[in-house]
């Protein structure tokens, strides 16, 4: 039986209106399911900041390096529907639907709607980073460390992105993501 649903007034400016929308027909939402969901994951999120704490929250500045595993799906419904049942929000997403970056907890996970290319060496799960300055300047750090670099720094659909291989050839990916480019 279908939960009763009540009507709830909130005044907002046109602008977020019009970005809730937008978003609510990015994620194959209507917008009463996805104000409740955002509503659920701020409760959520609140309460647990209220909890004490084990150990102190990490600082991070730009220049941070943060973790987003990357991981290639071929039904994106699906895998949606999947870490979503597991607590996963979705942060952002691309509008053709093919990207989605994830939030589980504190951890990120995006998922891509492509198959992995093995002549990247990309295997079902990328290693993907978040970097927030210059990558560029990164760039020319990490080439005077003796780091290969697989693909110079270049403009991609979502911002820029910097691959290295690691001593493994495995390909890392270094990301710094411009929101307007995908929203």
């Amino acid at each position: 039986m279908k939960e009763a649903k009540q009507q709830f007034n909130v005044y907002l400016t046109p602008e977020t209106v019009k970005k809730m929308k937008h978003r609510s027909i990015d994620e194959q939402l209507s917008l009463s399911d996805l104000v409740e969901k955002i509503f659920n994951a701020y409760l959520v999120n609140t309460s647990e900041e209220r909890l004490p704490q084990s150990a102190p929250p990490i600082e991070q500045s730009e220049e941070t390096l943060r973790l987003q595993p990357m991981l290639h799906v071929e039904d994106m419904g699906r895998a949606l529907d999947f870490y979503s049942k597991l607590g996963a929000t979705i942060v952002h997403g691309s509008r053709d639907g093919d990207w989605a970056l994830l939030r589980i907890g504190q951890t990120e996970l995006g998922l891509l709607a492509h198959p992995a290319n093995p002549d990247q060496n990309e295997g079902r799960v990328e290693l993907n980073f978040e970097y927030g300055a210059s990558l560029e300047e990164l760039e020319k750090k990490l080439r005077a460390a003796g780091i290969t670099i697989a693909r110079p720094t270049g403009d991609e659909g979502f911002g820029y992105q910097l691959q290295l291989e690691d001593p493994d050839d495995m390909l890392v990916k270094i990301n710094q993501l411009d929101p307007e480019l995908y929203n």
